[in-house]
């Protein structure tokens, strides 16, 4: 298995400058990200170490992804979907097919495509990736950039030097993506992806959801799943069916970064573990959590 770790989140937005001023109020260094060219999209990005959020907007709806442009049209601006490194894609891919013709998943790895982002000064950064079809939402896709550590995160910082977060955001902790059971959520990445569970089932009393942890090489993904009717979690896919539902990244000090977002009138609940989330209404929707780390 060559996937490593989970590559970037993707965060549908309608307005990119807003949205880059509502990340910069949450006391990111958002960059000027640039053009998907041909593919009707532009973007910002926050850059993490290794992974970066991707606010992502629609420029031209007849060439862009369909389901992002269905996305904003029926949820709004929110979490999208992600994208998991991978360090050699055609041996994921290969891997993904075989699954595929065994019959282990239903699943399907679509024909790989060659991406670009270019800047608004001319930079170019590609990468080769493939989607993955079947289910019924939007799946995570494979993707290998064309550099990798401290050259991609230049890459990543487009025209300008990659200055440091003002909150000091590390990590992507963790990644919750959401199923109506746990069986199919184990299921899912097991027989899809090829990745493996660590340990048992455990339960969040906090999303009344029952969780299992998926760990990569570096981060996780953990499934969660409602316990019942009354979880917060059970609205979610009675909606969607499945989906990215929240993310926690690391900072140094929780207490400190919710002082700071409370001093920039950033609503935020701080939890007795230390976990500090951020109210969803100044994140685009997005369910946000910071862990120490």
């Amino acid at each position: 298995m060559a996937i490593t770790h989970i590559d970037h989140v993707l965060i549908a937005v309608r307005d990119l400058d807003e949205a880059a001023d509502l990340y910069r109020r949450l006391r990111f260094f958002i960059t000027a990200g640039g053009e998907h060219p041909g593919r009707g999209t532009a973007n910002r990005l926050a850059v993490l170490d290794p992974e970066y959020l991707e606010l992502i907007a629609v420029r031209d709806p007849a060439a862009a992804w369909p389901a992002l442009v269905d996305h904003l049209d029926r949820f709004g601006p929110g979490l999208f979907t992600f994208a998991l490194a991978s360090d050699d894609l055609e041996a994921d891919l290969a891997a993904f097919r075989g699954r595929m013709d065994e019959g282990i998943t239903p699943l399907r790895p679509e024909e790989p495509w060659d991406g670009e982002l270019v800047t608004p000064g001319g930079r170019s950064r590609t990468w080769r990736a493939f989607r993955v079809a079947g289910g019924r939402a939007v799946n995570p896709f494979l993707i290998q950039h064309d550099s990798d550590g401290e050259e991609k995160r230049r890459k990543l910082a487009g025209d300008s030097d990659l200055l440091p977060h003002p909150l000091q955001y590390g990590a992507i902790n963790r990644l919750a993506f959401a199923f109506p059971t746990l069986e199919e959520g184990v299921a899912y990445f097991r027989d899809g992806y090829g990745l493996e569970p660590e340990g048992g089932p455990s339960v969040c009393p906090s999303r009344q959801a029952d969780r299992i942890f998926f760990p990569l090489k570096r981060g996780l993904i953990e499934v969660i799943a409602p316990r019942s009717a009354d979880s917060p979690v059970a609205s979610f896919v009675a909606e969607r069916g499945y989906g990215v539902h929240s993310i926690a990244i690391t900072v140094p000090d929780t207490a400190a970064a919710a002082d700071q977002l409370e001093v920039r009138g950033v609503a935020v609940n701080r939890l007795p573990s230390g976990t500090v989330q951020v109210d969803p209404a100044h994140t685009l929707g997005v369910r946000l959590s910071l862990v120490k780390g």
